[in-house]
């Protein structure tokens, strides 16, 4: 009685130090108020919130004296990574016209994921740390493996009453409510509550959880039961999916744009199969020839299925330079990568009669160090996602390989304090630059700004564009339209053939012998305004009525999209117009119109 009397209390002491922390960083962050004025001290105690509370229930090995250094231990670690996440979190450079401000929790979601990253590796470290014996201290890795089984349970056992405890207090307010009672309600809607009860009632549900560990125990087995039978049949998925290569090829799986994210979500689940199944490779059942060949089949195909992921990976890394979403997505690739050569390895030392699972606690264990080790260095600084990305983009600006536009929205919206700091210095840009260095210069200032460019600055660059055909004149209330797009300060008109490069094309006679106009990219920007017919309505509105579609061969069936092509055509004045070549309806002086996606097979 007392052991379990202490280790609710222990529980209940965590609970109370994390519901302190979320309702004073919550407070902050509505008052607008320090911490949360301040990114390098709001991010840095909301990683301490997660990190040291999951610290502490995932170390329940532990004794007491080491548990409580463990988590503080893990804790300070967490708040250390977030002062560098502050330090260069830079301004949130708000979306809203006019508005400008600096760094707040309420209009940045910047700390949540290190957050929920660290959170990752704290789960794999702290039961590693917490069962530690022997001289020189090592873990053991099956108590490792069984201890992140048991605390993924228990977490999930008291997220599952948090959430029937909030199910159960919304049910009764709504009944008190119907009888004219909203005391419970109005309780719910405050913060002071909800928060710190929230953080109580999921502590108290890990201590129940904890204490009660033949109910983990059983969950555990019967996951494993389960995974040994869906197994196979994940198994048989790879090895067809991996044969149908043979016959489809993969031309088709590059040109999705999403390869590596499905296939990195199907090893996952294969891999996590194979160990749940297995506790980690410590297990092997009897199991029936076929079986153990299907399985064998199984592993090996996942190994094929992580490089085709990868080298996905780097096609999009070659043609859109890197991002912090791609710089994680490298780091899953390597893991995945790790645990895949050891299930392939096992694969092939069954094959020479060895017992299943022997290899899989050393890829286990080198996926997990590979995993904390990148995760401790990408979100701690010296391989910084946000400063990789920023310096890859750069290099992609310097050889032409994205437009200005495009390299200043992400240095807005992804590149925090690396982004900040080189809008700043292209913003001091003299005036004596060349014109596209000007370009670049007007756009960081308008993104420092946070609001959008002066109408006078745009209707100075749409008088500026080039008009076709040569003759054509530009309405001004065209000009005033097209001057309430602010995306034409991406266009470069230096030089009609490089990337960037825009036009304005003038339709003669093209609607009820209205003159439409359309305005086009060279590299294919199809988004608003480009692409779209503008025409006016009755009252001298010019409007978009349209848009250009996507190209077509005689027949009707779809073609590669090359808008260069179509830019060089109105350039050279080589467009022709031809009517349509199926026939509208008429009925009673009413037009019905047709259009055909295809007129014959097309490949």
């Amino acid at each position: 009685m007392k052991s379990f009397d202490r280790i609710s209390s222990l529980h209940m002491m965590v609970g109370a130090l994390q519901a302190i922390l979320a309702y004073g960083l919550f407070q902050s962050a509505e008052l607008e108020v320090w911490p949360a004025t301040h990114a390098a001290a709001y991010i840095p105690l909301f990683m301490l919130m997660v990190a040291l509370p999951l610290a502490f229930y995932c170390a329940s090995e532990a004794p007491a004296v080491r548990r409580w250094l463990l988590s503080l231990g893990l804790g300070l670690l967490a708040t250390l990574i977030g002062v560098h996440q502050g330090l260069t979190a830079g301004v949130s450079l708000w979306q809203a016209e006019g508005y400008q401000g600096g760094w707040s929790p309420a209009r940045s979601s910047g700390y949540l994921q290190p957050a929920v990253v660290f959170a990752i590796a704290v789960f794999l470290v702290a039961p590693a740390l917490a069962i530690l014996r022997g001289r020189p201290q090592r873990p053991d890795y099956q108590r490792w493996i069984d201890a992140l089984h048991h605390n993924g349970l228990v977490l999930l056992q008291a997220a599952l009453v948090l959430g029937l405890f909030w199910g159960l207090l919304y049910s009764a307010a709504g009944l008190f409510e119907l009888v004219g009672l909203a005391f419970l309600e109005d309780l719910i809607d405050q913060s002071w509550f909800s928060i710190p009860l929230t953080t109580l009632v999921f502590s108290h549900a890990v201590s129940v959880a904890v204490r009660t560990r033949s109910v983990a125990d059983f969950l555990s087995a019967r996951a494993r039961l389960l995974c040994g039978w869906l197994y196979p049949l994940a198994a048989l998925m790879a090895i067809g999916f991996v044969l149908s290569w043979g016959v489809q090829g993969l031309a088709g799986l590059f040109d999705s744009g999403h390869a590596a994210h499905l296939l990195f979500w199907f090893v996952t689940l294969n891999l996590l199969l194979i160990n749940l199944a297995s506790r980690g490779g410590a297990e092997q059942g009897a199991q029936a020839a076929w079986l153990r060949w299907l399985m064998i089949a199984g592993k090996l195909a996942l190994l094929p299925m992580m490089l085709v992921a990868g080298y996905a990976l780097w096609l999009r890394l070659a043609q859109y330079g890197l991002t912090p979403e791609r710089i994680w997505a490298m780091l899953v690739c390597l893991v995945l990568l790790v645990m895949a050569l050891g299930a392939a390895l096992d694969a092939l030392n069954c094959l020479r009669g060895a017992v299943a699972n022997r290899l899989l606690p050393a890829s286990n264990m080198g996926a997990a160090l590979v995993a904390v080790l990148g995760i401790s260095l990408l979100l701690g600084g010296p391989l910084d996602p946000r400063r990789l990305s920023v310096d890859s983009q750069l290099t992609r600006l310097e050889t032409q390989r994205i437009s200005e536009a495009d390299f200043i929205n992400f240095l807005r919206y992804q590149g925090d304090g690396y982004g900040l700091d080189v809008l700043t210095e292209l913003a001091r840009a003299p005036a004596s630059s060349d014109d596209h260095t000007q370009l670049l210069a007007m756009l960081a200032r308008s993104a420092l700004a946070g609001g959008r460019p002066a109408t006078a600055t745009l209707a100075e660059q749409v008088q500026a564009l080039p008009l076709f055909p040569a003759g054509a004149a530009l309405p001004p209330g065209l000009v005033q339209a097209f001057g309430r797009e602010s995306a034409l300060l991406s266009c470069n008109n230096s030089n009609l053939d490089a990337p960037g490069a825009c036009l304005i094309w003038a339709l003669d006679a093209f609607a009820g012998g209205q003159t439409g106009y359309v305005l086009l990219r060279r590299d294919g920007d199809h988004s608003m305004p480009f692409g779209r017919i503008w025409l006016p309505e009755e009252q001298g509105q010019w409007v978009v009525f349209g848009d250009l579609g996507s190209p077509q061969d005689e027949q009707g069936c779809p073609l590669e999209h090359r808008p260069a092509a179509l830019f060089d055509a109105i350039v050279h004045n080589k467009v022709e117009f031809a009517a349509k070549p199926q026939p509208d309806l008429m009925i009673d002086g009413v037009r019905i119109s047709t259009n055909l996606w295809r007129t014959a097979d097309c490949p």
